[in-house]
């Protein structure tokens, strides 16, 4: 891809927003209540009748007064903010089983759930699982989690419990960062165009090279849309393992613009999520990064519930952009689990 920063076409279609200019509450919304009598009624029937939540269909569950909510909601993730907290969904009347179907049903109003790691789940759960695995996923600990985007088009969490300490999370505007970089620094936004090769910690297909063979863009645009992929670690721990792969001074100017702007509390959210709350985002124009957290061993651990969606029709973007073989999502691959032990540190 060219260099040249005259590449970059015309302004992001998504709406851009920062927190100087949006305040939270821009962003959040409350179901009505009685909203999920429906749902949840059916959710009952699809328990009694011994159905595995994964194999529920919109057929299984109808939604009732809840579909006009979820309308509006995918209209602002796909075409406006792309960022929306929810309120409402009410978990502590719920057994583990009802709201893990609740929210399945919910998500497939939105998307298509797809795979999140290479065991396959489409219904992830976050939580910290380092005490059997000292070496899990970002979603499986508890340490600090830096702005990156997931390898699908649509991001959701459900609160189920909040950690005793830490877990805030923070949201921003990819394409905020990406107006503020054109305008100050595009020669640095260019090298952003450019992207770096990916590494892929072993969550590849038998076959597939360890590594991206191309360069995964952080923004690319393609049919008007302008889209963003940043996930530090896998290019990082690229780099470090094969020689051959260089990051460059500006490459590295470029990243720490990006990190800065993204840290910058003019442009992005933090916020903790209660029991009942979720939060959604489109992850081509949204980032997330969380804090660490700890777990009191007198209260119930963090627990989120978390899809990945792939949408209908899917956002236009270039083949470059895609990190792993299959997307959207990680591909299933038997006898592995989420779990890597990196040799760099970006935190």
């Amino acid at each position: 891809m060219a260099e040249s920063h005259t590449d970059f076409g015309a302004p992001p279609r998504a709406t851009l927003w920062c927190s100087a200019d949006h305040d939270l509450a821009t962003f959040r919304r409350s179901l009505p209540v009685g909203a999920m009598a429906t749902l949840v009624d059916a959710v009952r029937e699809t328990i009694a009748a011994s159905r595995p939540v994964e194999s529920l269909t919109t057929d299984d569950l109808p939604l009732g007064e809840l579909a006009e909510a979820l309308t509006e909601l995918r209209s602002e993730l796909v075409d406006g903010s792309g960022f929306v907290i929810l309120d409402g969904i009410p978990v502590d009347d719920l057994t583990a089983d009802e709201t893990e179907r609740v929210f399945w049903g919910i998500g497939l109003r939105l998307g298509t759930p797809v795979s999140q790691s290479v065991m396959g789940e489409r219904l992830g759960h976050v939580r910290d699982v380092t005490a059997v695995d000292p070496n899990a996923r970002a979603y499986r600990n508890k340490s600090e989690l830096t702005p990156h985007s997931d390898p699908a088009d649509l991001l959701t969490f459900l609160c189920i419990h909040p950690a005793a300490n830490g877990g805030v999370s923070r949201f921003v505007s990819s394409m905020a960062i990406h107006e503020q970089m054109r305008a100050e620094r595009p020669d640095l936004l260019a090298r952003l165009y450019r992207g770096f090769r990916y590494h892929r910690l072993g969550e590849h297909r038998p076959g597939s090279s360890p590594i991206t063979e191309h360069r995964v863009p952080v923004f690319s645009t393609i049919d008007g849309f302008t889209s963003c992929r940043y996930v530090r670690v896998y290019f990082e721990e690229a780099a470090a393992d094969d020689s051959t792969i260089e990051i460059t001074v500006l490459d590295r100017e470029a990243i720490e613009m990006f990190e800065a702007l993204a840290a910058d509390p003019a442009l992005h959210h933090e916020f903790t999520l209660s029991s009942g709350e979720a939060v959604f985002a489109n992850n081509f124009t949204v980032l997330h990064a969380r804090s660490g957290f700890e777990n009191d061993p007198e209260l119930p651990p963090r627990h989120l519930l978390r899809l990945w969606l792939s949408t209908n029709p899917p956002r236009p973007i270039r083949p470059e952009v895609l990190h792993f073989d299959g997307e959207p999502g990680v591909p299933k691959v038997e006898g592995r689990t989420p779990s890597y032990e990196y040799t760099v540190d970006v935190q």
